[in-house]
């Protein structure tokens, strides 16, 4: 099909074409949770907590990339430990809006298993009006490794 100003660009095909293909960098397991949600309950007699604090709204394959930019202030104190991380996750159009907040859960890192021991924490999930993936950009505290 030749391309010129006139021909409409099928975006939805363009995109439901190379899905598939990205599908193939996707290499860790992620959970998105809504901390703010759950069914968490307090017993008094062990004092103690049980259930879980988190609801999940998705689960599934991602990519994980760091960000090359500058370390986030903490205050304002320069905090080297917070990294600006990149995660990829294939498009779905039943997901609700993923909000600023919520939290990331690494259960299979794939060769880095320490990602699986860190906080990532969503900034910002806003994403092109014809994506071939969802990209969540997250904070990520790097002090939160449990094994230093």
């Amino acid at each position: 099909m030749a391309i010129s100003r006139n021909t409409p660009i099928d975006f939805e095909r363009i995109a439901s074409e190379m899905r598939p293909i990205i599908d193939r960098w996707y290499n860790a397991t992620v959970e998105v949770v809504d901390p703010n949600t759950g069914d968490l309950s307090w017993d008094i007699a062990t004092n103690s907590y049980s259930g879980d604090a988190a609801t999940s709204v998705w689960s599934g394959k991602a990519r994980i990339q760091p960000v090359r930019t500058a370390s986030l202030p903490d205050g304002e104190v320069y905090n080297p430990s917070i990294q600006s991380v990149r995660i990829q996750v294939p498009y779905d159009s039943t997901v609700d809006y993923i909000r600023p907040g919520m939290s990331v859960r690494v259960s299979d890192a794939g060769e880095i298993h320490y990602l699986a021991d860190l906080e990532f924490t969503i900034r910002s999930a806003v994403n092109s009006s014809y994506g071939w993936n969802t990209t969540l950009e997250c904070d990520v505290d790097l002090r939160s490794v449990s094994d230093g």
